[in-house]
């Protein structure tokens, strides 16, 4: 992938995270009645913004420095599969608002450390993903796709569970849930499987 496509994907997702932080600003800003009021959350509002460009900037670093490391001289490779782009928005997410409310609970929240055992099994995994995908470690490629199996799987437990203890849902829950369960199972099988996806992230193959 030619350093001017990074550039161009970087430079767009910049301009996007720009017209969020700045709608989200303005919305706390401008935001009237609520204690305590909506313009004291502008300053975190806007450090969270700034640290979304730095963690851009930085993600653009490493896709190059992984772009480089596997190379494979194919085609196929030289533009990102759609997936990858998906999953590389998804993790990124997770990482950036995950570190902040980390961070957040660290500095104010420190009777309630005990609860972050659950964010951080959520969040330590996505970043490991998300710096993988960037570097093109195939790793991640199995990470992320077991990933999205294993969360079918506690879903589809809960569901059972839920049988189990005599709890009644409605034909339409029981009918989204089947299909949020099948939908993450079909989207980790196709992380796992894909021939385009495998040679985005190594040498070793070939569409």
């Amino acid at each position: 992938m030619p350093t001017d496509y990074l550039r161009r994907v970087f430079r767009w997702l910049h301009i996007v995270w720009a017209i969020i932080g700045a709608g989200i600003c303005t919305l706390l800003a401008t935001a009237t009645g609520g204690h305590p009021p909506g313009l004291v959350f502008v300053p975190i509002a806007a450090a969270i913004w700034l640290a979304g460009h730095i963690l851009l900037w930085a993600s653009r670093r490493l896709a190059i420095r992984g772009k480089n490391a596997a190379d494979t001289g194919s085609t196929a490779s030289e533009n990102w599969p759609p997936t990858v782009i998906l999953l590389l928005l998804l993790f990124g997410i997770v990482f950036i608002f995950g570190l902040s409310g980390i961070v957040w609970q660290l500095l104010f929240e420190r009777d309630r450390l005990h609860e972050l055992a659950i964010p951080l099994a959520v969040w330590l995994p996505s970043s490991l993903c998300f710096a993988g995908i960037l570097l093109r470690k195939d790793w991640s490629r199995i990470l992320a796709g077991s990933g999205f199996i294993v969360v079918a799987a506690i879903l589809l437990y809960e569901m059972i569970a839920s049988l189990v203890r005599g709890y009644r849902n409605s034909n339409t829950e029981w009918l989204a849930a089947l299909v949020i369960v099948a939908v993450l199972i079909l989207i980790g099988l196709h992380i796992l499987r894909s021939p385009r996806i495998k040679a985005f992230y190594s040498r070793s193959w070939r569409t």
